[in-house]
């Protein structure tokens, strides 16, 4: 049976969040159940890009600081570990840190940051396509790992929370490989499924106090939510989150396919703590639900394969000409035109949405195409 436990804050003040964290704890039988003396432990939060914690896109720092605060108690030696979007460097890890709170939470808890740019190559039995591959050496060193996702919309993928979180275990610009190899959406859901697999963290922590809604994974609104969840077993603590927020768990790649691996079982799975129907918000914008890529499966749609995808598109007025998105596209789809206007080739582009997920200025946009438009009119 797979233990989920939910718990709310009704805001991040340290304390009411230090209480929520201790209370999830006990009911997962007690930290002392998971952290040993001396045990080195990596937190492991969501960290996608430079944004002030407001902004819904990061780990709250307070649910970071309250986790590192009873690791500690318990004899833990903590380490927080993230790669980033963009360039895996010491300066980028610096900037992340800082903006995002955990250089604070740092110099507050004592727990060191990680500039270890290392990585470790693991061969991962359990794997479907990605059988060997390269991880952070620190998670790969530690004794422990804490994931502590973001509850958020993902624009690919649907939805990003505990098994997805585990995609920062790559190092920097080595996502973009992950992209490229597997730019059909279910292949990428299973590479996702297989890093998690390999970088194997054992506990699993959603921060869904302030969730994010809309153009997530990083251009969303935050939205209310008031709970953490969490478990041993991310996959449940996913398929939780999932219902919190009234999303079917099959229209998540990653979840469909887990279940379809034998990594999901409803049936066996023990929600405890607050009630969902408490804490459910009346709504919850997920705005990959309405993309085309959901009915695949039917075979007139098959025929147009790729053409039906949603894609990019940059709305000049509001860009900035940053380059961010030119250097986080894995096809290298995205440059300056002779008035420097960043271009997208869409020849080239494969929908994985990371110059939408990246662009600091909310200036990119997923689309429609039309002939996915007028299919979904003909269906209605």
């Amino acid at each position: 049976m797979s233990k989920v436990v939910i718990n709310t804050s009704e805001n991040y003040r340290y304390d009411r969040v230090l209480d929520c964290v201790n209370e999830i704890f006990k009911q997962l039988g007690g930290i002392e159940s998971i952290v040993k003396p001396g045990m080195r432990v990596a937190i492991k939060p969501n960290l996608l890009t430079s944004k002030k914690p407001d902004a819904a896109a990061t780990t709250h720092p307070a649910v970071v600081k309250a986790v590192i605060t009873l690791v500690q108690q318990a004899g833990g030696i903590v380490t927080i570990v993230e790669s980033p979007g963009g360039p895996f460097t010491t300066s980028m890890l610096k900037m992340v840190y800082a903006n995002t709170g955990m250089e604070e939470v740092a110099n507050e808890t004592g727990a060191e940051l990680n500039f270890d740019l290392r990585v470790e190559k693991v061969i991962n039995e359990d794997a479907k396509f990605v059988k060997s591959l390269s991880i952070l050496k620190p998670l790969k060193d530690a004794d422990l790992i804490i994931n502590i996702a973001k509850l958020k919309t993902h624009g690919m993928m649907v939805y990003t929370g505990a098994v997805k979180n585990m995609f920062g275990s790559i190092a920097g610009l080595e996502k973009a490989n992950f992209h490229l190899r597997f730019s059909d959406y279910d292949q990428f859901a299973h590479s996702l499924i297989d890093i998690f697999l390999a970088s194997k963290p054992q506990l699993n922590i959603i921060d869904g106090i302030i969730a994010m809604e809309g153009d997530g994974p990083g251009s969303g609104v935050p939205k209310y939510i008031g709970a953490l969840i969490a478990s041993e077993d991310a996959f449940a603590c996913d398929y939780t989150a999932l219902k919190v927020i009234n999303v079917d768990y099959k229209k998540v790649p990653v979840m469909r396919l887990a279940e379809e691996r034998g990594l999901l079982n409803i049936d066996d799975i023990e929600i405890m703590g607050a009630n969902i129907e408490d804490i459910s918000p009346e709504s919850f914008e997920v705005p990959a639900l309405k993309h085309i890529r959901e009915s695949f499966r039917f075979s007139l749609l098959r025929v147009f394969g790729d053409n039906l995808r949603p894609r990019p598109k940059i709305l000049h007025e509001k860009c900035i000409t940053c380059g961010k998105c030119m250097q986080v596209c894995p096809p290298k789809a995205i440059s300056p035109d002779e008035s420097k206007r960043m271009i997208i080739d869409y020849k080239k582009c494969i929908s994985c949405f990371c110059c939408h997920e990246f662009c600091p200025e909310h200036a990119i946009k997923i689309k429609k195409r039309f002939i996915s438009r007028f299919l979904e009119y003909k269906k209605k």
